[in-house]
């Protein structure tokens, strides 16, 4: 039997360690051939005592057999992982205890040890940890952990039983680092079972039992040797000794020790029989369920549910934001951002608990403060979705309201973008400091009471990614992180880092000094496990730490740079997801009730189309004008793009007699707003669109949704839209397309490359007869806008080129009389060319600047250099990415989502 018990406790119930059985005690009857008596024999070990059993070469099986009994009852008795085993076996090289050979998969038990360098190693590792304990742990205020723990405080530390099956011939440090482990260890939760193994005493030596006369003393039960004089003994203080009799028989104190086999410095004289062995079976069942039980255990930290407060946003930032994410030691773990740890490093292998614990602090602080508490920018750059459950959706309505940006699978450029974003508010925050005499985040809020000004975290998980590979973005990257590290601490900028690896980051390895610039000022640190050699680039050279984690969700956490003295062993929270449900509910039900008007955050999804009517920009259009300040108006409302617009009312319908400019709309920015960029087909010269690229599937989404987004700004009857399928396989293309326009009022015909010839001529046409108009006088109301749309315009250059019999005109010439002065007389064409000289043979060499607009998906950079005004072009090369270039509007070109193709209905 193992005698313990378990107390209920403020988390988990108690086990506090008792007496360990391990045989019986004879009790002699009055007479010496008359019956006797037996009691049980129970020895202390955790938290107690050490135990030495003295044997000669003969009894060393039954040595090893009371070590398997006891270890199995231990381990039977305890909770599973709660108690780990270090064996050294230099004899029977781990034979002796091979059924315990299960544990070793579970962190229960390590490798045996064999060799006395390796046990030295080990001896110094221990010794290291007791001392350690002793500082942290006891602080000169307890005795032992077990005095710490009835006085209320936490237990993490497991015990740890070394099992030494041969003693070792230890010299110099080996030897202190034992005796120490074994005079400290019992307080720090170390115990040490040790087998010595004797020669006989001589017979008829000094001391023979038949020159000892009178009986022997009972206070002089010493079973030891004498350790100054035995070149085999190792000092092993606070043992409880078990002693083969053969090494006593010759002992004169030991006149009946011929009786029974072994004696014990808890029981004198009194003889001792030892239980029988547990069968190899049972050790190694024993041994398989509690490290199944082990492995449930290291799977199932503990739940976020406690760490929740029970009233949501009651929190204030004014002086920094505190999230409880794991618990220790001491209880619950709260990780702190403010003015003395302003950013955190968290890094981990995969599996680890990385997202885990990254969900732990947005959930923890969201629910803590309120959104004008704390703003988050959340970008994740694996391939992974933890994100978007912040984002909201048509499967799950819900929404991060403390969130401004959510990006899933983010692009680099995009979360570039949202640094920039970050380093422009700061730049706000500097100028309204000065304006006020504030000298940081407290200061501001305290003067400036008009506005939140909310400390803002941006999260980013394996940011390594956008600093990889080593180009314009890496650098801008670079230079953004630096400048958010060392100057957001005034500004209540906070960085929350996270990777799997810091190692080889092109952009921080080739930059001289911007590692130790960047993560220099990251005070908080938490690793979880990861290898050796990460652990020292996480936390730092000299600590190796995170290298010997074992269990999912164990982390270090270090609020001292990485100095291993700031070492905090935790285990990080289970983020539940029936809690979590629970917590949604709570924090949509408030947002509803306290923030109606709240904004859902800018969502960007890497790997997905941008959908043309799910943009908010495009929804808000109805027969109205996108604003021409289109980059401040994200909201889904006509009177938001009002707002944008700089009026009070909304833009003027586009009528007969309107004079408002549409916004042909091509995609998404990789950027944090607006919620769709395109072009402004305004009445001034090369305000037409050219999309450009072999890409079919990008190139015929944009020239759809500009097309559709002109139809949706412009009142029935100010439009007239005519479309030409160039190519059969556009042919579907267009008909979905004029389905769209018919929709809104307007008049739409479609052709295939038969009839692009003809609305070259019409349009070309109209076009001179509306100068004439103008140049006549014309006073009346003016024609409607007349859209050309043409699919795969250069699959007709057939058609192009043939020249009319009667009017010597050919189409090419046409194409360039609408370029050239059509957008004069609201004349304007949306073109798709498959090849970048195609359009520059079209236009002819005087002509190439009468298109001042264009989107080009699937095209290299260096042919759109000189399209971009001998710009570098980088990106849109690529499936689902596009550059677009305004050079009347834009300064550099701009990488887009393009809207995907639209669906017939």
């Amino acid at each position: 039997m193992g005698l313990g018990k378990r107390t209920a406790g403020a988390g988990r119930a108690r086990y506090r360690p008792g007496l360990w059985r391990v045989g019986q005690v004879i009790i002699p009857g009055g007479e010496p051939d008359g019956p006797h008596d037996a009691v049980p024999l129970a020895v202390p070990l955790l938290d107690a005592r050490n135990l030495r059993i003295e044997v000669t070469r003969g009894q060393r099986a039954a040595a090893v057999d009371l070590v398997r009994g006891l270890l199995t009852r231990i381990l039977a008795a305890s909770p599973a992982g709660r108690v780990r085993l270090v064996v050294y076996d230099p004899h029977e090289l781990g034979a002796g205890l091979a059924g315990f050979a299960p544990l070793r998969g579970s962190g229960v038990a390590e490798a045996t040890i064999t060799s006395r360098t390796r046990l030295e190693e080990r001896l110094a590792e221990l010794s290291t940890e007791v001392g350690r304990i002793t500082v942290e742990r006891l602080a000169g205020h307890f005795d032992s952990l077990r005095d710490r723990e009835d006085a209320g405080r936490g237990r993490a530390e497991p015990w740890t039983v070394l099992v030494l099956l041969g003693e070792p011939r230890l010299y110099d440090e080996g030897a202190r680092a034992l005796s120490a482990v074994a005079a400290q260890g019992p307080a720090c939760g170390v115990n040490v079972i040790s087998i010595v193994q004797r020669p006989l005493p001589e017979p008829g030596g000094a001391g023979d039992l038949d020159d000892e006369e009178g009986p022997p003393d009972p206070d002089e039960t010493d079973l030891g040797f004498d350790e100054e004089t035995d070149p085999v003994a190792t000092p092993l203080p606070n043992s409880v000794v078990f002693t083969a009799v053969e090494l006593l028989a010759q002992r004169p104190q030991w006149r009946d020790a011929r009786s029974g086999q072994w004696r014990t410095s808890l029981t004198g004289l009194l003889a001792v029989e030892l239980d029988e062995a547990p069968p190899t079976e049972l050790v190694t069942n024993v041994s398989r369920q509690v490290a199944d039980a082990a492995r449930r255990e290291a799977s199932r930290p503990p739940g976020i549910a406690a760490l929740l407060p029970p009233v949501l946003w009651e929190s204030d930032s004014a002086g920094g934001v505190t999230v409880p994410v794991a618990t220790g030691v001491d209880g619950p773990v709260r990780l702190t951002f403010d003015d003395d740890t302003v950013h955190a490093l968290v890094g981990g292998q995969a599996g680890a608990g990385k997202s885990t614990l990254l969900l732990d602090m947005v959930y923890g602080i969201a629910a803590r403060y309120a959104p004008d508490q704390v703003r988050f920018h959340l970008l994740d750059f694996k391939e992974g979705l933890e994100f978007a459950q912040f984002a909201g959706g048509p499967s799950d309505p819900f929404y991060l309201p403390h969130a401004d940006t959510v990006g899933i699978e983010s692009d680099r450029e995009f979360g570039v973008a949202v640094l920039r974003a970050v380093r422009a508010e700061m730049r706000r925050r500097s100028v309204a400091m000065r304006a006020i005499g504030a000298r940081d985040l407290r200061g501001l809020r305290t003067a400036d009471r008009s506005s939140a000004w909310p400390r803002i975290i941006v999260v980013v998980d394996e940011f390594q990614v956008m600093l990889t590979p080593m180009d314009e973005i890496a650098r801008e990257g670079v230079a953004l992180l630096e400048v958010l590290a060392r100057q957001g601490r005034a500004y209540g900028v906070h960085l929350l880092l996270a990777s799997q690896t810091l190692s080889g980051i092109d952009a921080l390895d080739s930059t001289a000094g911007k590692r130790g610039s960047i993560f220099g000022q990251f005070a908080l640190r938490v690793a979880l496990r990861t290898s050796i050699s990460e652990s020292r680039v996480l936390l730092s050279t000299a600590n190796e730490a995170a290298g010997a984690l074992a269990g999912v969700g164990e982390a270090i956490v270090n609020r001292r740079n990485g100095h291993p003295a700031g070492n905090e062993h935790v285990r990080v929270v289970y983020p539940d997801p029936a809690v979590l449900a629970g917590l949604r509910d709570r924090l949509a039900t408030l947002t509803a009730r306290s923030l109606p008007t709240a904004p859902p955050p800018r969502v960007f999804v890497g790997h997905a189309p941008a959908i043309l009517d799910d943009n908010p920009v495009y929804r808000a259009l109805d027969g109205r004008p996108a604003p021409l300040a289109v980059e401040s108006a994200p909201a889904a409302a006509r009177e938001q793009l009002a707002a944008a617009d700089g009026g009070d009312e909304p833009p003027a319908t586009m009528g007969p007699a309107g004079l408002a400019d549409p916004y042909a709309l091509v995609g998404v920015p990789v950027d944090l707003a607006p919620a769709a960029v395109g072009v402004r087909l305004a009445a001034s010269p090369g305000r037409h669109l050219a999309v450009l690229g072999p890409l079919r599937r990008e190139a015929v989404g944009m020239v759809q949704a500009a097309a559709a987004s002109v139809a949706e700004q412009v009142a029935p009857g100010g439009l007239v839209v005519e479309i030409v399928a160039a190519e059969p396989m556009a042919v579907g293309a267009a008909e979905i397309l004029a389905s769209r326009i018919r929709r809104v009022g307007h008049p739409v015909r479609v052709v295939d490359v038969t009839g692009l010839r003809a609305v070259l001529a019409a349009a070309a046409d109209d076009t001179r007869a509306r100068e004439e108009a103008a140049l006549a006088g014309d006073v009346g109301p003016p024609p409607p806008m007349r859209l050309v749309v043409i699919f795969a315009i250069d699959a007709g250059r057939a058609a192009l080129e043939a020249r009319d019999p009667t009017s010597r005109r050919a189409g090419l010439d046409d194409l360039r009389t609408i370029t050239r002065r059509g957008p004069a007389q609201r004349v304007h064409l949306i073109g798709w060319w498959r090849g970048v000289s195609r359009m520059s043979e079209d236009l002819g060499p005087v002509n190439r600047d009468d298109i001042a607009a264009w989107a080009a998906a699937g095209v290299p950079g260096s042919e759109l250099f000189a399209l971009a005004g001998h710009r570098p072009v980088a990106g849109g090369t690529t499936a689902n990415r596009a550059v677009l270039f305004d050079r009347h509007a834009q300064s550099e070109p701009r990488t887009v989502v393009p809207f995907a193709p639209l669906v017939r209905g």
